[in-house]
């Protein structure tokens, strides 16, 4: 996408905000609830590996109610392991002109993955098709935090076969995203310096905090210090590779956003949560977003008639007069960078000009211990298994 069409897109959207709210502009999809794992941090585990998921004939007609929507986050369960997934990409590319599609996924099923991936890039509308690969830690930890052998080895067969695919298409890029809390944020610092070591096509590693009714009640969010701490350290590592990475300026403004919202406990940022972001769920349940009950259901009345009801109407003036806050990024995100003020705001408080400083050898993060060969690794060969 060139700077001309990032602008207008930009105006579009920002313009959107101030329309009628009658469809979301960023529209997060679950397309089904079927899940392999059973993750400890899982805020929507149970809704999982139920029977009542929208047929594809449904998820049509969703998309042939709605109008242009400018991007697609793909949730579920595990996305691939819907076997339309391809098909449903497909419609909303042609039907409602969606040019950016996320997809969070734990990586598991690798032939699945690379077939549905193979299939939605064959679309030449289409600009950027992202996956993100859900990781908690190293191997050891992250099988366990998952209750799934083999996850962490799994994900790295399918980052392999993803950067062959890569290697032809680079519309297709692959990010990795942690959940961090009040137990992992060793596992993410030596986590996110292996990724940088053995996965050199990998963009990027978002840092996100956990959320929710999550499945283990024990499990809280991490501390603030250790937080930021975090995120400043892979900021400084990750920055080479995030030099030109579309996106890359937006990561410090969001940050700065979720931290600054922890520490006041209240919506820092006026949220656009039901304007121009919404949800549908797998069985068909809509909501401007996902820390607040569905308004309705696609079973019993269209998308249009949900999001332009009294329910909807109402949310929405809650949400505005900031009668809740969360930290989650795909509503986040859109609140700080598509409206002018908070734009502003954030390129000045995220300090997004300065460049940040290099990281010396003797500050990084080691994962000795039982790690995973990666395909182009510059230490696939080497015989190292530890950061310097």
């Amino acid at each position: 996408m060139d700077a001309v069409t990032r602008v207008r897109r930009h105006l579009r959207i920002m313009n959107s905000e101030h329309e009628a709210p009658s469809r979301p502009s960023f529209l997060v999809l679950f397309i089904n609830s079927i899940c392999n794992m059973k993750c400890e941090h899982c805020f929507y585990w149970t809704s999982l590996n139920k029977k009542d998921d929208l047929s594809v004939e449904e998820i049509f007609a969703l998309s042939k109610s709605m109008g242009r929507i400018e991007n697609l986050n793909l949730s579920g369960g595990e996305p691939f392991l819907r076997p339309e997934f391809a098909d449903i990409c497909r419609q909303f590319i042609r039907h409602n002109g969606v040019r950016q599609i996320y997809v969070p996924s734990n990586g598991y099923f690798t032939d699945r993955t690379v077939t549905q991936v193979t299939a939605t890039l064959q679309e030449k509308d289409l600009d950027l098709l992202v996956v993100e690969l859900s990781l908690d830690g190293m191997p050891e930890f992250h099988d366990k935090f998952r209750v799934a052998k083999n996850a962490f080895s799994k994900a790295m067969q399918t980052y392999e076969a993803l950067i062959r695919i890569q290697e032809t298409d680079p519309r297709l890029r692959v990010h990795c995203i942690s959940t961090a809390t009040n137990v992992n944020m060793d596992e993410i610092r030596r986590l996110t310096t292996y990724l940088y070591d053995h996965c050199p096509k990998m963009d990027h590693h978002n840092l996100a905090i956990i959320r929710g009714d999550r499945k283990n009640p024990t499990l809280t969010g991490p501390v603030l210090k250790q937080y930021e701490d975090l995120y400043e350290y892979i900021r400084r590592l990750w920055a080479p590779r995030e030099e030109g990475r579309y996106g890359s300026i937006v990561e410090p403004m969001l940050q700065w956003a979720k931290v600054k919202t922890v520490k006041e406990q209240k919506q820092v940022v006026p949220c656009l949560a039901g304007r121009i972001t919404g949800v549908v769920y797998a069985n068909g349940d809509v909501g401007v977003c996902e820390m607040h009950k569905p308004i309705g259901n696609l079973r019993d009345k269209s998308f249009p008639e949900i999001w332009t009801s009294p329910e909807a109407t109402e949310l929405r003036r809650s949400i505005a007069a900031r009668e809740c806050y969360c930290t989650t990024e795909v509503f986040l995100w859109p609140s700080v960078v598509y409206q002018p003020v908070q734009l502003a705001r954030g390129m000045v408080a995220g300090n997004i000009l300065s460049r940040p400083v290099p990281l010396p050898d003797s500050e990084r993060a080691n994962y000795s211990g039982d790690v995973i060969p990666v395909r182009g690794s510059p230490l696939a060969t080497s015989g190292s298994a530890n950061a310097p």
